[in-house]
């Protein structure tokens, strides 16, 4: 995928990010929080099932032993702490907020992931520059969070 086509569906998957957080905070309001993380989850299985029914590539779940388990455990149960936490912290901080601390701990965690190559990712070092990225953000996150 072209760099700047790749950086458009991001930024337009991550503001429909934005919405998921109060759409599941509202599910859980009306059925509890646990249920809620458990319906939206479902809910997103059912939708990657179809597509891949659709797309034809379901014979691809069957080489999902040849992935090492803590890449095929970890992914799962990092979406449904990240799910399942919304659901609650939403209320907190608000949509905004929730997204600014959100993408605050993705950030840090990525650079550490790049900066020392973990989970089969090239490398790429922490540099002053991703450094004072890191710290705008952080200003950013605290005045956005901050009432």
């Amino acid at each position: 995928m072209d760099r700047n086509v790749a950086v458009v569906v991001a930024v337009s998957i991550g503001a429909a990010v934005a919405a998921q957080a109060p759409l599941n905070s509202r599910l859980g309001h009306a059925v509890g929080g646990l249920p809620a993380t458990c319906v939206a989850l479902g809910v997103s299985f059912a939708a990657l099932l179809i597509l891949t029914l659709v797309s034809g590539k379901v014979e691809g779940v069957a080489d999902v032993g040849t992935a090492p388990a803590w890449a095929v455990i970890g992914g799962g149960l990092i979406g449904a702490l990240y799910v399942g936490s919304i659901v609650w912290t939403v209320r907190a901080l608000g949509a905004g907020g929730l997204t600014a601390a959100t993408v605050a701990g993705q950030l840090g965690a990525a650079m550490l992931i790049d900066h020392l190559g973990w989970f089969g990712v090239d490398r790429s070092p922490v540099t002053p520059a991703k450094l004072a990225g890191v710290a705008l953000l952080a200003a950013g996150t605290y005045l956005v969070v901050a009432e």
